[in-house]
């Protein structure tokens, strides 16, 4: 005897109760246990990356600009229209002419200069003179050639670190570079230019994910040259190691070095790193952990203990309701199913054992129809061949009454063939020729037929005396004194297409519709449309809705039935 509390006792409204309960307890131990060290080691290796991302992106623009002013430097130095003009300027006591010069050497400097949007002071410097020419914007009064700190040293070549921009009216930090330039006049000539793009502003913020970090750069030796928080200062040295990040004085720091030895360190305070990392952890916390673990498990859950038995009875009732009565319904243990799991198969017991009855009653009828058919069908047309034999065998036609007789005791062979029994079209189709053997004797106007189909689809199986009628009602109710009938076999997309034409009187749409949907036909003196109807009852009663019987005709131009019947491959003798 099983115990009151025994979980097979348990209705379904507990089980939910039950199953969602447990869910939740699994969550938050599973979020207590797991969550926390799994999401903060994931969203540091993420927002290390990010921050050397941004880093190294930082790098490559300084290097960028770096490049951009020592090309344009190498533009002007290595110009020989410039030198030539630079060396006669130098030359010329003052008159209109070295004004002129004057003018075409700036105007080649700032056509360089200009196209490289980069560049923004341009100017050339003479030391020896303490004087600065050919300059594109205002220049400071402590203009200086070289400055603090050096960034890069070639040779007659020096690029200077962020730095105060000589430009007038302007305190933007910027890169500089100065190269000296071969004049046979003079060896006191510098080329001075800086970049057009504010140190601050342009090239240490670009791409930056934080706003409150600052940047510093350091030199080869790892001493400051520039920096932006005052709590590393410059010309002190920075305490970098090989892995390229750390933590120091209440900052996170990460570097990006340099081929040429300088390197670029940000500075994020920790209060800020810990409140981006706390963001991350609380967004992924919630989507990933909140939606993903409650989803999947209560999903699975629910899956094992309800929605499985009860998709599986879904299914059960869905199978019936196709007709599909042999399956076995799952034996779920719930209280609330197996009262409706017994009520269903009592139900379904008695749907299958009316379901039989009906359908043996219906197959009883639908012979008793196809037989009465087909004995209304075959003494009319016996009727009508003994008479022209008769008349033959009066007239003396010896030839013709052997033909007439013979074509006749092979086309009532196969006619009278066991019902329900399938032929092969080939068979059928010598049936169907006997039978206009038989009508062309008898009849008193010429009429052509024609057959066309493949070789390859003879064997196919078919129903006995599906052809004759159609043809019959041809003869009688389509020519006219004359005509043509053609009969077309053809496969399309696993279906045999059986088209029997003729060129006679035709019929009417109301006509056609009668013959195709009404489910008795009434009988004329000609017997019109007891055929047909026999072909489409046969049809529905060996294929069902596989199968379909189509009509198509015009007054004054003919008629075309099309059989439709699915191709089944024979065999061949």
């Amino acid at each position: 005897m099983k115990s009151p509390f025994s979980f097979d006792n348990i209705s379904l409204k507990n089980r939910i109760s039950l199953v969602f309960a447990i869910s939740t307890f699994l969550l938050l131990m599973c979020t207590i246990i797991i969550s926390y060290q799994a999401m903060s080691n994931i969203l540091t290796n993420k927002l290390h990356d990010t921050f050397s991302s941004n880093l190294r992106q930082i790098r490559l623009s300084i290097e960028d600009t770096v490049d951009d002013l020592n090309y344009v430097a190498q533009q002007i130095a290595f110009s020989e229209n410039i030198g030539y003009k630079l060396e006669n300027y130098l030359q010329y006591p003052p008159s209109f002419d070295r004004v002129k010069m004057y003018e075409d050497i700036k105007n080649e400097i700032n056509v360089i200069t200009f196209s490289n949007p980069g560049i923004g002071l341009s100017l050339l410097y003479n030391k020896q003179q303490d004087h600065y020419l050919f300059y594109n914007y205002g220049v400071k009064q402590e203009f200086s050639l070289s400055h603090d700190p050096l960034l890069a040293e070639g040779y007659n070549m020096h690029t200077y670190g962020p730095h105060i921009s000589m430009e007038k009216y302007k305190d933007n930090y910027v890169l500089s570079t100065s190269r000296q330039l071969d004049v046979r006049f003079s060896d006191q000539i510098y080329i001075y230019l800086e970049s057009n793009l504010d140190f601050t502003n342009d090239l240490l913020e670009v791409g930056s994910v934080m706003n409150n970090a600052n940047y510093m750069m350091l030199d080869e030796n790892h001493n400051i040259i520039y920096s932006e928080n005052a709590t590393f200062p410059r010309n002190s040295t920075f305490p970098s190691n090989k892995q390229g990040f750390g933590k120091q004085n209440g900052f996170y720091w990460f570097e990006e070095s340099t081929k040429k030895g300088w390197s670029i360190v940000a500075l994020i305070p920790i209060a800020e790193y810990n409140q981006e990392m706390n963001q991350w952890a609380i967004l992924m916390l919630y989507i990933a952990i909140l939606f993903v673990l409650i989803s999947l498990l209560v999903s699975w859950l629910l899956w094992k203990t309800l929605y499985k038995p009860m998709n599986e009875f879904r299914h059960e009732i869905k199978l019936m309701g196709d007709n599909n009565f042999h399956s076995e319904v799952v034996n779920t243990k719930i209280p609330e199913f197996v009262d409706l799991i017994d009520h269903f198969r009592d139900m379904r017991g008695q749907i299958v054992a009316l379901i039989h009855e009906i359908e043996k009653k219906e197959r009883m009828r639908a012979d008793l129809e196809v037989e009465k058919l087909k004995h209304q069908i075959n003494p009319h047309f016996l009727m009508n061949t003994l008479d022209t034999a008769k008349w033959l065998a009066i007239s003396g036609d010896k030839q013709e009454l052997t033909s007439l007789l013979t074509s006749l005791n092979k086309l009532l062979h196969y006619n009278m063939g066991k019902l329900g029994i399938l032929s092969t079209l080939q068979d059928e189709l010598e049936s169907m020729q006997q039978y206009l053997v038989l009508q062309q004797i008898r009849y008193d106007f010429e009429f052509e037929t024609s057959l066309f189909v493949k070789e390859e689809v003879l064997q196919a199986p078919l129903p006995r005396f599906i052809l004759q009628p159609i043809v019959e009602n041809a003869l009688y109710h389509g020519l006219v004194d004359e005509g043509t009938i053609s009969i077309t076999v053809k496969l399309e997309r696993l279906q045999l297409v059986i088209d029997i034409a003729d060129d006679g009187k035709g019929m009417t749409p109301q006509q056609v519709e009668e013959l195709l949907h009404k489910q008795t036909i009434k009988q004329t003196n000609q017997g019109m449309g007891i055929g047909l109807n026999y072909v489409k009852r046969v049809l529905e009663r060996t294929y069902g809705a596989d199968a379909r019987m189509e009509i198509a005709s015009l007054v004054g131009k003919g008629t075309v039935v099309t059989l439709r019947i699915p191709y089944i491959k024979g065999e061949k003798a």
